[in-house]
């Protein structure tokens, strides 16, 4: 009896070792799997979904679906001849997978890639005088933008928001023409006709915005010390950051300022997701920074009360917007006023209320026909 039990064993410890063996290659084979889902994702796949056919993307893109087809060999490879709790910890890798490998790639591949959409001539915008420059950011990356003369010795800025460029800000430039305040919107560094790498996160948009102040300060006509700037989205952020970090501006309105940093999305995050939402942002900020070579800054929230300007903060009926809006005007303290538009899109609160943005915007900035109006 024992001559058949032997052997019977003998196949049992065999087959398990058979089934087994494979576990140590489904994992590297998943790891080297992600790596290059992660890198076609960010370098191929949101390029080519933001502007278009392109063969360097096309080659990443090629890439991250071979990473796809690995990760998928290494899932079937590990729940060969397991057992159902073992393939509930596959599955558990899975969803960790979407959650701290594609979702920081999407954000890291969002932060360097944008649209390039056709400049229209500023011949074209029917603004008297309105004519295409092109000027320094404080670091020497040249920016292009439309520039639109004045009367009254005030100025301001418009900043876009991301994967934008000036054409986001082309209604707001139309409303403040009647002002009679120089006007100037660009489009930040890595995006339209300026130059400069990409960083959709605007990270080094207080560079630019510096730049943009320096070169009106420099013309004729315009009061230094009335210089403003309306931003929209990630022109928002600039905006305060640029004037937390010094940069001389009169007033600011921040039209739909979000969470760009670790920091500001640990300060808006809550509830049982909050630890989620927190490491899934770490580490698309950490790819950020390594695609585009650019430290992530100061989080808004916690350099907020260093802001000396008055700032108008307008937000949406969008996710966080609101609650954005709270914690900067709680830590700018009484130099911050908010305007809630609860109907508005993303920074749509102009299209939404027409005429009180107008006359809210106005007297943030300055600029004398402003009066605030019911919202």
């Amino acid at each position: 009896m024992h001559h058949l039990v032997r052997p019977a064993l003998a196949r049992r410890h065999h087959a398990a070792v058979v089934t087994r063996a494979p576990a140590p290659r489904a994992l590297l084979d998943a790891a080297v799997g992600l790596l290059a889902l992660a890198a076609g994702i960010a370098l191929g796949a949101v390029p080519l979904a933001l502007d278009g056919l392109a063969p360097v993307p096309l080659l990443w893109a090629a890439l991250g679906a071979a990473g796809l087809v690995l990760v998928a060999i290494a899932v079937a490879e590990g729940v060969r001849g397991r057992g159902w709790g073992v393939r509930a910890l596959v599955v558990l890798g899975v969803l960790a997978a979407l959650q701290w490998v594609v979702v920081p790639a999407v954000t890291a591949g969002n932060t360097v890639a944008t649209r390039h959409p056709g400049i229209p001539p500023a011949a074209s915008l029917g603004l008297a005088g309105a004519r295409q420059v092109t000027f320094p950011a404080a670091d020497g990356t040249r920016l292009s933008g439309w520039l639109v003369p004045g009367r009254t010795g005030a100025a301001v800025v418009l900043l876009h928001g991301s994967h934008g460029t000036r054409l986001g800000v082309l209604a707001h430039l139309r409303m403040l023409a009647p002002s009679g305040a120089t006007l100037l919107a660009y489009d930040a560094r890595g995006h339209g006709r300026s130059a400069g790498g990409t960083n959709a996160l605007g990270w080094r948009g207080a560079d630019d915005l510096a730049g943009a102040v320096a070169f009106l300060a420099g013309r004729p006509g315009v009061d230094p010390d009335r210089i403003s700037a309306l931003g929209l989205s990630m022109g928002a952020e600039t905006a305060l950051r640029a004037t937390a970090e010094g940069v001389p501006l009169a007033g600011v309105v921040a039209d739909g300022a979000g969470a760009s940093t670790v920091g500001d999305i640990r300060s808006l995050a809550s509830g049982p997701t909050a630890a989620v939402e927190v490491s899934s942002g770490w580490a698309g900020m950490r790819l950020a920074e390594v695609l585009s070579g650019d430290d992530e800054p100061a989080a808004l929230t916690a350099i907020a009360g260093r802001i000396r300007a008055p700032v108008l903060l307008v937000s949406a009926g969008v996710a966080g917007e609101r609650e954005m809006a709270g914690l900067l005007a709680g830590r700018t303290g009484t130099r911050a006023a908010r305007w809630h538009v609860p109907e508005a899109a993303h920074t749509g609160a102009l299209a939404a209320r027409p005429a009180a943005y107008r006359a809210r915007v106005e007297a943030a900035l300055g600029l004398g026909a402003g009066r605030l109006s019911p919202p």
